[in-house]
């Protein structure tokens, strides 16, 4: 896939820290050692002479003997004043530098941390080992909270007093990328970025050979499967989207007499009830060929008819049901497609449940697609320690910070999300409910629809998901197909131009 991003997964919503810190000006620096250098300035210059100035006439000395130190002196002198001049142009220009210098040693520095989602026991470990590495950086990591997390830390970066690191969508890159400083040489690099993570990260994450950041996870959307129910129907999970309506027809189960659907087969069709639906239908999109930079085409409205039809056409689930999440993990409904946080979230409410993950249907004799929604650590470009973030930076980029990572979400929660290293795919896919999104990241695309990512309700994700709302909607209320896919071709347009993502659409001249 061409890189969709000039510049360029959710997360849990489980019940948030205590730990949560607003943001707040970087503690200032510890010195244990002070050293104060002065550069010594160039000599004056002697004053000119005053106008109309005539040197007098030249007077001849009374002879005398010659002496050897007449020679000797101004030669001394000359090579003195060489040798002090030397001395002044080496400290000028030795302190000179075209890129950022990192602190001295002498120093303890802190850098200031604004994370997101981890709390701070799945941080410490990986904090623990680059500070053990860098003895003279500490690591301040601040918990946020997710309402309004745009827009806050946009103001926390274009203030004086910035964070230094922070964690961001991928899709905020055209909001956000000038206020990130691109990693600087001999940190981390593109071709690091390409050969050390699925291809998805490098297209989201560098533009022009520059990095903007590195994440520390990424996440895609799988098939959670109710394992008793389809053993009941002797049905095995479904691999195509024609599987798995056959397989959501066997197993629903509705009310002989009212017609009620009682157990769904799975959580399709709508924008009410279904979680994570801008996600789920724009893999479908990008399944069927679509373009979502110019979303046109008769495959358009076959799609969103297709993903409609679960409900209007062949009722496996409907609006009644509740939210899907909670409706499969209370047996409601036999399926549901989701990212592998959800699964800390099914095991809280229903502990007892029998389930398990499979990867999202795809259509048949193509080449798979599946989706990704990834955020990432990036660097103020008014850190004060840009090189020392970066380190850090890079650090949490390497196999061993991502392997410590995933080991201490593994402690802390039971369910990792897929650590973003391919190092770690080897040991992360022994997770049985890991695995299945670890293998889907190879063929990942995404895009500016990724929900749930506490964009601002103006913002991009915002906006656009607002018009694949309109146009899913509008299917189901039979309007026509054509003017549903102009409305939605025209407004992602629209939006997308703004940030400079495609052109402006040409006006329309007036007769």
């Amino acid at each position: 896939m061409d890189n969709q991003f000039p510049l360029p997964g959710p997360v849990p919503l489980t019940p948030e820290p205590t730990e949560l810190q607003p943001f707040s000006s970087p503690p200032s620096v510890t010195e244990t050692t002070t050293t104060t250098t002065t550069v010594p300035g160039a000599p004056e210059e002697a004053a000119p002479p005053p106008p109309g100035y005539v040197p007098p006439a030249a007077t001849v000395p009374p002879a005398a003997k010659s002496s050897p130190l007449r020679i000797i002196i101004p030669f001394v002198a000359i090579l003195g004043v060489v040798a002090l001049l030397g001395f002044v142009i080496f400290r000028v220009l030795s302190g000179r530098s075209s890129t950022p210098q990192p602190t001295s040693a002498a120093k303890t520095i802190t850098l200031t941390y604004s994370g997101l989602w981890e709390p701070t026991a799945v941080m410490k470990p990986v904090i623990d080992a680059f500070e053990a590495k860098n003895p003279n950086i500490k690591i301040d990591y601040q918990l946020q909270a997710p309402q309004d997390y745009q827009d806050r830390v946009k103001n926390a970066l274009e203030s004086a007093n910035s964070p230094d690191i922070v964690r961001l969508h991928t899709t905020w890159l055209p909001i956000f990328a000038t206020n990130l400083l691109p990693a600087p040489p001999n940190t981390l690099s593109a071709t690091e970025i390409t050969t050390n993570f699925y291809p998805i990260v490098s297209k989201l994450l560098v533009a022009g050979n520059q990095v903007y950041g590195a994440p520390l996870t990424a996440e895609s959307l799988g098939l959670f499967v109710n394992t008793a129910m389809l053993q009941q129907k002797q049905l095995q999970p479904p691999k195509t989207w024609e599987d798995l309506l056959t397989v959501a027809k066997a197993v629903k189960e509705a009310d002989p007499l009212t017609g009620r659907i009682t157990r769904a087969g799975v959580a399709l069709g709508n924008t009410s009830n279904v979680e994570h639906w801008p996600d789920i239908v724009s893999m479908m999109l990008l399944q069927a060929g679509v373009s979502l930079t110019d979303i046109n085409g008769p495959e358009v409205g076959v799609t969103l008819t297709y993903y409609t039809d679960f409900v209007s056409k062949h009722a496996v689930w409907d609006e009644t049901m509740p939210p899907s999440i909670v409706a499969f993990a209370n047996e409601k409904v036999a399926m549901i497609i989701a990212p592998s946080w959800r699964a800390r979230d099914i095991k809280a409410i229903n502990p007892s449940l029998s389930w398990q993950v499979v990867p999202v249907p795809q259509l048949p004799d193509v080449e798979p697609v599946n989706w990704a929604t990834i955020w990432f650590e990036g660097v103020s470009k008014n850190s004060k320690y840009p090189v020392e973030s970066w380190k850090f930076v890079s650090f949490l980029a390497s196999a061993e910070a991502q392997q410590i990572l995933f080991d201490a979400a593994t402690l802390d929660r039971g369910f990792p999300q897929p650590p973003a290293s391919k190092a770690v795919a080897e040991t992360a896919s022994r997770n049985p409910v890991i695995a299945p999104y670890i293998s889907s990241l190879n063929t990942a695309k995404s895009f500016y629809t990724a929900s749930l990512t506490q964009d601002s309700k103006t913002s991009l994700n915002s906006r656009l998901i607002k018009y694949l709302e309109d146009a899913v909607n509008g299917v189901t209320a039979r309007q026509e197909i054509p003017k549903i896919i102009e409305a939605l071709h025209n407004g992602f347009v629209q939006v997308l131009s703004q940030y400079g993502l495609v052109a402006a659409p040409t006006p329309t001249p007036t007769p």
